[in-house]
């Protein structure tokens, strides 16, 4: 049966459209790390959402983890071997049409995984002058690094995956180290879905200066941290913060960091 495209248009909207939803992941795997640490198999991306979205702590997404499990289970089932392989697959709207016509998914449920790998698991591409507030005093070292090439979040985790390599990024860019590893530490927040600057702010004001230490973080001392850090600020954090579910998924996304 032909893909209806304008079927496939609101199953990936907000996205424009195919070529934007291939650039997002293309703009990802051209960093190395990313390719190394997000090259899940299809059943390991089936455990991996069950976890992520079937363990959520309000209970929002049951029907939608399911859709995504058993689509990715036919994936396998189908040959798929991992995520490089899928997205190499369907490079093109036409390789997109051939892929649903030799293949037992339909067209709607591999849009649906597609989607999903580019909102909540293939980690986005940001500006790094986005994880910070506009009069943040990092915003010269972000200008420091964008002469260097260094502008996105993937871009400095890339650099810096190592304490060796960014030790050498500071002496090289002239920025100093401390600032270096606020940046990574930022943009290492940055692959938690959803996450904006302002939740990544609020965390590493809460005193949690790097995902491993939110990931290990107690549970109970978190929330006291975080909204006490919001108390200090006049802001009331319990509203429009996810903490709990920020250090849920911060304990079973990949690590990339040393």
């Amino acid at each position: 049966m032909p893909v209806n495209w304008s079927e496939m248009q609101q199953e990936m909207r907000p996205i424009k459209d195919y070529d934007d939803l291939r650039r997002r992941w293309q703009d990802a795997f051209a960093h190395p790390f990313v390719c190394q640490t997000y090259n899940f198999t299809m059943l390991e991306m089936a455990e991996y959402t069950q976890r992520l979205l079937g363990e959520d702590t309000r209970n929002r997404y049951p029907e939608y983890a399911q859709r995504l499990i058993d689509a990715f289970k036919c994936l396998h089932q189908a040959g798929v071997v991992d995520i490089q392989d899928l997205v190499r697959q369907l490079g093109t709207p036409e390789a997109f049409e051939a892929f649903t016509e030799r293949r037992t998914i339909e067209a709607k449920e591999l849009m649906a995984v597609l989607k999903y790998l580019v909102y909540w698991f293939i980690p986005a591409k940001k500006l790094l002058s986005g994880l910070v507030g506009n009069h943040s005093p990092l915003m010269e070292a972000i200008q420091q690094l964008r002469g260097r090439g260094i502008r996105t979040n993937l871009d400095i985790l890339q650099q810096g995956l190592t304490p060796a390599l960014r030790n050498t990024l500071a002496k090289s860019s002239g920025v100093p180290e401390e600032i270096i590893n606020e940046l990574v530490n930022r943009a290492d927040f940055s692959r938690i879905p959803w996450a904006a600057q302002a939740t990544i702010s609020n965390i590493i004001g809460a005193g949690y200066g790097s995902l491993k230490e939110l990931a290990n973080a107690n549970q109970d001392q978190l929330y006291r941290d975080f909204y006490s850090y919001g108390i200090s600020i006049g802001k009331n954090l319990k509203l429009g913060n996810e903490i709990d579910n920020s250090c849920r998924i911060a304990r079973m996304m990949p690590v990339v960091l040393d």
